[in-house]
């Protein structure tokens, strides 16, 4: 694994950001205060009216992120630029602690401080493994995602994350059984 640099744990402004609390906080907005601002009417580049905002389902299911959140994305981040205007910053905040909240309950990861991979933020929100040498940088991801226009670069990270994370752990997951059906694992 990556060294940590244990001062950078200590900075304040991380040890906020990065507690617990704001965490579930930021997301716990990110799904009843901005998410449904969603105009009922809002379409898709393809022109298909999306509709509203799931409900009852888990905020990870491929209902919620792999399709509503993916077809409603550049509602929030038309482009690059626009993470950085100031009237985006919670939604920047929001989605990004979405991301790497997935990797911490779905593959065992842990938030650290890793300035050197800072991307949108004075601290760089990273997700380590204690079980391999890997790390994923949720900023880096919602960046990408904006770039191509597309959540699924994020969706698809989670799901390939999580196939190594089973294999790791040798635990059952169907990605697992495709990796060994096509050559892969």
């Amino acid at each position: 694994m990556n060294s940590i640099d244990k001062a950078a744990q200590e900075d304040p402004e991380w040890v906020v950001w990065s507690s617990t609390e704001h965490i579930a906080e930021a997301i716990d907005r990110l799904f009843t205060e901005t998410l449904p601002r969603v105009p009922a009417d809002w379409k898709t580049l393809s022109e298909r009216v999306v509709g509203p905002m799931p409900q009852g389902v888990d905020r990870y299911s491929n209902e919620m992120a792999l399709h509503w959140i993916d077809d409603v994305f550049d509602f929030f981040f038309p482009d690059e630029d626009s993470l950085s205007e100031p009237e985006r910053a919670d939604a920047v905040t929001q989605f990004v602690a979405y991301i790497g909240d997935y990797f911490v309950r779905h593959c065992g990861g842990r938030w650290v401080n890793r300035p050197s991979e800072a991307v949108l933020f004075d601290f760089g929100p990273t997700i380590y493994y204690d079980w391999t040498g890997e790390s994923d940088n949720p900023e880096d991801l919602l960046f990408s995602a904006v770039e191509q226009g597309d959540f699924m670069h994020v969706t698809l990270e989670w799901y390939s994350r999580s196939i190594d994370y089973a294999e790791a752990h040798g635990l059952p997951h169907e990605g697992r059984e495709l990796r060994r059906k096509y050559g892969r694992g």
